[in-house]
């Protein structure tokens, strides 16, 4: 009797460690699926994530932004924190203090008085961003106008004859619905990061002055 509830008890220890361990490989076989609204995120991540780099590929810093980049850096600073550091033993403490502070000071005064006069000299890239920042306008206009050019299509409104309040309250709807759609379509060029911030910050704030102007008017027939 005593062997077999050893041995039942034994099977039944057995059987019952045996299956978490069963449970866990179960888990560890099943592979984990995204919904569609996670694939669409991931994928909005990675196109922002491209975006910004052809972003900085296309607007480096030039050799004259970096010329007066480095002339404007603290040199003197580093070299007076460096030396207070030093130990009180140190060998001329003192008049490594003192150097460091004429570095210091004449790195302030000549670079800072001449800095002026090297930017004018140089000059900077601002010339090549001021073309880039063109053609970034034209392909920002040019994607406003699709839009508006998709809405008027789908909400299309008579302008001939005498205009009624019906006609005026419908020229409003329709000119909320371009609205509405060229802020989606900024939106998602934002996703994408097809433009830089500034440029959309810019479009998006003009939409919304329109918007708002529409909305306190009223209805237009009573503008």
């Amino acid at each position: 009797r005593g062997g077999a509830r050893g041995g039942g008890g034994r099977g039944r220890r057995g059987g019952g460690s045996g299956a978490p361990g069963g449970g866990e490989r179960g888990r560890r076989g099943r592979t984990r699926t995204l919904s569609a609204e996670q694939l669409e995120r991931l994928r909005t991540r990675v196109r922002r994530a491209l975006a910004d780099i052809d972003y900085f590929l296309a607007m480096p810093l030039g050799w004259r932004d970096g010329t007066v980049v480095v002339w404007a850096g603290m040199r003197g600073a580093i070299t007076l924190a460096a030396a207070q550091t030093l130990p009180e033993d140190t060998p001329d403490r003192e008049l490594l203090i003192l150097v460091a502070f004429l570095v210091g000071a004449g790195s302030l005064l000549l670079q800072g008085s001449t800095l002026p006069r090297l930017v004018r000299v140089l000059g900077t890239t601002r010339e090549d961003r001021d073309e880039a920042d063109a053609a970034e306008r034209e392909r920002l206009t040019t994607l406003l106008r699709a839009a508006a050019e998709d809405a008027l299509l789908a909400h299309p409104v008579d302008h001939d004859g005498e205009r009624t309040a019906e006609q005026a309250l419908a020229w409003k709807r329709q000119r909320l619905a371009v609205i509405d759609a060229q802020r989606a379509a900024l939106l998602d060029a934002r996703d994408d990061g097809a433009f830089s911030a500034a440029a959309l910050n810019s479009a998006l704030a003009t939409l919304d002055a329109d918007q708002i102007s529409l909305e306190l008017k009223g209805r237009p027939a009573d503008a």
